[in-house]
């Protein structure tokens, strides 16, 4: 494409103003996301100390400092998230600043943190409940 081509004045700052306010919808969306996993691992403590007192200790495969660790890392895999979120935001924002914007996605940013996140949250859920299953014997 020659430059004679490129749009150009209203145009392109309107394409500039949708890409702007299409990283403000993702980055509101990432936000809720955050804050339900903040809330999730706020509660799963909270339950779980909940069950212990309802029960009075008779089971062994309560483990309440165990549900604390999960809760608290889910907590930081929220404000984690939520960190990685607004510096790709502020990123989009900086690139569509400048004057010789050219789009450019972040195809392999999303994807790979969500995935690895979920894997890593994964893993350590699956060792929680490995150890539970072997206190309880």
């Amino acid at each position: 494409m020659s430059s004679s081509n490129k749009p150009t004045g209203d145009t392109n700052e309107l394409a500039k103003e949708r890409n702007r306010l299409a990283a403000e919808r993702t980055l509101t969306s990432w936000i809720g996301n955050c804050l339900v996993l903040i809330t999730f691992g706020i509660g799963f403590e909270r339950i779980f100390n909940a069950i212990s007192q309802s029960y009075l200790n008779k089971y062994l495969s309560i483990n309440l400092e165990l549900a604390r660790i999960i809760g608290l890392s889910v907590i930081a895999l929220g404000i984690f998230l939520l960190g990685l979120a607004v510096i790709q935001f502020l990123m989009q924002v900086n690139s569509l600043n400048r004057t010789d914007y050219l789009y450019k996605p972040f195809r392999f940013i999303n994807p790979t943190i969500v995935v690895g996140s979920v894997i890593l949250f994964g893993v350590a859920a699956l060792f929680a409940v490995f150890v539970i299953s072997t206190q309880s014997k």
